[in-house]
């Protein structure tokens, strides 16, 4: 009886180790994109978060306008904002001004004056959202009623138009959102 015997020469070696180098390539690739996927997660939630504080600082700020009548104190508007009230600026409206300064942080602004916000109730962020409310340049008759002296049912009256912006931090100081909304008073 006569054995053969065929020599593979390490062909099998060889196609295994080109099989298991693929498989670490590909797993490698689900790592990298699992990661980027979360970090892009992450980074969506916190813009989210810094959207929602300014909206809390919005209604903040309609309040505050609200209950402090200020339409009826106009002079308490300044340039360049004081405590949160600013003069409209012609040119260059005045929240482009503090946001190009880094001002949201300064005596300009108003804070959020509320229950200090918190990601789900424990984690606090790390700046309370603040608003500025400007003065817009005209005086407008209430709606319904014309523009035209003694025309409508209560002539005299005037509706002041105002501008609030907030700004809103989430939980990294870089992730930041500013809402305006317009309001006649």
């Amino acid at each position: 009886m006569h054995i053969i015997r065929h020599s593979q020469h390490g062909a099998a070696l060889l196609t295994g180790l080109i099989f298991l180098v693929v498989l670490t390539l590909l797993t490698l690739s689900a790592i990298k994109a699992t990661s980027l996927e979360e970090r892009m997660a992450g980074n969506a939630r916190d813009q989210d978060v810094a959207f929602q504080a300014a909206e809390a600082a919005i209604r903040d700020g309609m309040i505050y306008l609200a209950t402090n009548n200020l339409s009826a104190n106009l002079t308490s508007f300044v340039a360049g904002c004081a405590a949160g009230r600013c003069l409209n600026n012609t040119t260059t409206p005045v929240w482009t001004t503090i946001t190009a300064n880094n001002d949201w942080t300064s005596s300009k602004t108003l804070t959020y004056s509320g229950t200090p916000l918190k990601l789900d109730g424990s984690t606090a962020l790390p700046n309370q959202p603040r608003y500025i409310i400007e003065l817009l340049p005209a005086s407008l008759p209430p709606p319904g009623f014309s523009l035209s002296t003694g025309k409508g049912i209560n002539s005299g009256a005037t509706v002041t138009p105002f501008r609030v912006t907030a700004r809103g931090w989430g939980l990294t100081t870089s992730a930041q959102a500013t809402v305006q909304a317009a309001i006649n008073y």
